[in-house]
């Protein structure tokens, strides 16, 4: 891809950002794009920049400045937050190759948006004819997007795989010490897959280096558990602390018992959508105040106050006091659900099962039988916003459950 069409890619995804943050709560203005390399060398000298990689230089980095409106109506400006946290996650999800400064572990540029591939290299669609094709059978053979290795484009997605998959393989390669799961590639990380490479598959001429689908990628692999468990959970929702997995995970099967998710195919839709609704267990409620949907009759809403008492909570957002109402006369539990809605976002079980009551009364087993991902988002969302992450977590379901 030329360097104008990827930043002709990147200014439409920013515009995304920007639709999207006012769902959030912010109100964004424009910082800084273009930056020239003397301006750049400004940068280092006073401290602001340590490198002259920026992607400002190439226009392929915007940084911006978010606002959220007060009680009196006057806008407050933010450098952290909910709000800001769910547009970092938003952005990121969007395209493998978007990286937000608030994830970096060096140091934190909250209001830093960028594209981090280098000019000139394809993107995740255009390499489909340039890698070497996925070995046709073997469990997890599709989770990496691009090769992971020395002078390798590394996205963090797919160096975050390897770090957790050497980690489940770590007592075949003792004594050597547990990666951090960061998704930046180094010696370690490195070093670790030249260990595995000389030790476990006794390679040859091991060169540190895992391609989608090939020998080293399989045999990491078959470390996965037999069945859907905490670790497969955790190697799908990349973005979820592991604290958070070990909490959702029995809430997640019991709902896939349940409401009948229990088939490879129905698992991989139901937790590719749940998690991005969620942005990877991370959000249990919208982060609005609920206001908006003040005097909504079509949503039950009819009392002063019902908009911010029954705005959206769960995995997939139950809204308004008509469903709140329905959820509690159908769900099976004996709570007074309707009384307390709020329990629904800070409840384990319910968190997960309002997601599943609401797969279950929309019929979308049946769809996700066909394998249709679009009629399954349409169901949930009204539209198609975020599908290409919903297909990145659909192929990563795909491959990472036993079928």
């Amino acid at each position: 891809m030329s360097l104008n069409r990827e930043q002709a890619a990147f200014l439409q995804q920013v515009a995304e950002l920007i639709r999207k943050a006012p769902e959030y709560g912010l109100i964004l203005t424009a910082g800084e794009l273009y930056r020239t390399p003397e301006q750049q060398a400004l940068h280092i000298k006073n401290g602001r920049s340590k490198t002259m990689n920026s992607r400002h230089l190439d226009r392929l980095a915007v940084d911006l400045n978010f606002f959220e409106t007060g009680p009196d109506h006057s806008l407050k400006l933010v450098y952290d937050g909910d709000g800001v946290r769910r547009l970092g996650a938003f952005w990121e999800s969007l395209d493998p190759a978007n990286r937000w400064g608030g994830n970096w572990s060096s140091f934190k540029d909250t209001p830093h948006f960028e594209r981090g591939r280098s000019p000139g290299s394809p993107s995740p669609q255009s390499m489909a004819g340039i890698l070497p094709p996925p070995a046709a059978g073997g469990r997890g053979n599709k989770l990496l997007m691009d090769t992971v290795g020395t002078k390798c484009r590394n996205l963090t997605h797919d160096v975050k795989s390897i770090q957790k998959l050497v980690n489940l393989n770590i007592n075949r390669l003792s004594p050597l010490a547990p990666l951090k799961c960061d998704g930046i590639i180094g010696q370690k990380t490195i070093g670790a897959v030249l260990a595995f490479q000389k030790k476990v598959l006794a390679m040859a001429e091991p060169d540190g280096t895992v391609r989608p689908g090939d020998k080293t990628l399989l045999e990491l692999c078959s470390a996965l558990p037999g069945g859907f468990n905490e670790i497969v959970l955790g190697i799908l929702y990349l973005n979820a602390a592991d604290e958070t997995v070990n909490s959702f995970i029995t809430a997640i099967e019991e709902t896939m018992a349940k409401y009948d998710i229990n088939t490879p195919l129905r698992q991989a839709h139901f937790l590719a959508q749940i998690g991005h609704e969620s942005g990877e267990l991370r959000f249990r409620e919208e982060l609005a105040s609920g206001a908006a949907y003040e005097n909504r009759r079509d949503l039950g809403n009819t009392e002063p106050g019902d908009g911010t008492r029954y705005k959206g909570r769960g995995l997939i957002q139950l809204t308004g006091r008509a469903n709140y109402a329905e959820y509690a006369r159908t769900c099976g539990f004996k709570r007074d659900i309707e009384a307390d809605p709020g329990q629904v976002a800070t409840d384990d079980g319910l968190c997960v099962d309002v997601a599943g009551w609401y797969w279950d009364r929309k019929g979308l087993n049946a769809l996700a039988d066909r394998d249709d991902l679009e009629t399954v988002t349409r169901r949930i969302n009204g539209g198609l916003n975020g599908l290409d992450d919903r297909r990145r977590l659909l192929l990563r379901a795909k491959t990472l459950l036993p079928a």
